[in-house]
């Protein structure tokens, strides 16, 4: 809850104001929101949370975001600290409101998390959107939801420097499915979609996370690659070609996700699992001898389709199922015989 006293036409925040964003996991599309096309995701119930408490002086945060204590103290106008760790996020959300006029009143976050950084569930934009809801509401000036994405994705790329796009801001922010269409400028309006009968997912994540930085550094130097002389043909085209499918399937993929048809989903997820099994054969980068066990696993388990989510690499995996009960059964089986972290998610109509 957020409580605020209220006095002429200023509100200043009482007690404490707690706001929470889930990570999300990319169904289909991904990389199409900087290469072009369009992607589905889906809310996950892990996220991370953000508690803001008046303080006396300065900027502050504690966070047991990755199972250890962390503290960070700043100017309330923030700074930008592109090598400062996992914590950079909130001096920079910080020097990004500043920037828009929203002055920052003295504040003590506290932050916790269940979703796994680096495995491909946007818990970096899931913890900017919460620090930069929770500072805008302290300092009395709440952002609208398409306001805080876009003002994530600034400050992950415009003023940290992370190779990302608009998606996971996006995703996470939505709290439902989406279907996104990217425009030239990176953009899509926000389409929420909400299946007419549950649907079954296992979403699980690997030990270690995956380079994510290198992936993405890989991608672009092949999709961005002069077509006239590639220096290697076959992996420029490798690429190119599974971007292609990642964008349709995610197309063809949305009515199959509103009526609530695993079975036509799961062939969607299939195809582009395929695609991304070809192009990992020719860029180093995206080789994910985890995730192909994995997917034999869960598909020999009962999924009608299963692959990579997020950038990819051995980060995540998910996969759609026909009903809980083999859903769950799946879960269980991958967290003992192949120790991955997997949890069972459902989606159901509003």
């Amino acid at each position: 809850g957020t409580r605020y006293r209220r006095g002429g036409s200023h509100r200043e925040p009482a007690v404490s104001i707690v706001v929470r964003y889930p990570g999300r996991a990319c169904l289909l599309g991904e990389h199409c929101d900087w290469a072009g096309g369009a992607s589905l995701a889906m809310p996950l119930a892990q996220g991370v949370r953000i508690t803001a408490e008046p303080a006396a002086t300065g900027l502050r945060i504690r966070t047991l975001l990755d199972g250890r204590l962390r503290e960070g103290s700043w100017p309330v106008a923030g700074a930008i600290e592109r090598d400062g760790g996992p914590l950079r996020f909130v001096p920079a959300a910080a020097a990004a409101l500043w920037a828009r006029g929203i002055q920052i009143p003295p504040v003590l976050l506290w932050a916790d998390s269940d979703l796994p950084a680096g495995r491909g569930f946007s818990s970096s934009a899931a913890f900017c959107l919460a620090v930069l809801d929770a500072l805008s509401r302290h300092a009395g000036a709440p952002l609208d939801p398409a306001a805080l994405a876009e003002l994530a994705f600034h400050v992950e790329h415009a003023l940290l420097g992370v190779a990302c796009g608009r998606l996971d801001p996006l995703a996470c922010v939505a709290g439902a499915p989406v279907l996104l269409r990217w425009d030239q400028q990176g953009r899509a309006p926000l389409r929420r979609l909400w299946p007419c009968q549950p649907l079954h997912f296992v979403v699980a994540a690997f030990p270690k996370a995956r380079d994510t930085g290198r992936i993405l550094a890989a991608l672009n130097r092949y999709l961005h690659a002069d077509l006239r002389a590639p220096e290697h043909p076959e992996a420029v085209a490798a690429v190119r070609e599974a971007i292609t499918i990642f964008a349709s399937e995610a197309e063809r993929a949305a009515p199959a996700l509103e009526a609530g048809d695993a079975a036509a989903l799961g062939g969607c997820m299939n195809r582009a699992q395929t695609a991304y099994a070809r192009m990992a054969a020719h860029v180093p980068a995206l080789s994910a001898p985890g995730l192909a066990r994995a997917v034999l696993a869960l598909k020999s388990a009962g999924a009608y389709g299963a692959k990579f989510s997020g950038a990819g690499g051995d980060g995540s995996v998910i996969a759609v199922f026909p009903d809980a009960a083999t859903a769950q059964a799946s879960q269980l089986q991958l967290e003992r015989d192949h120790g991955l972290s997997a949890w069972t998610r459902t989606l159901e109509e509003q």
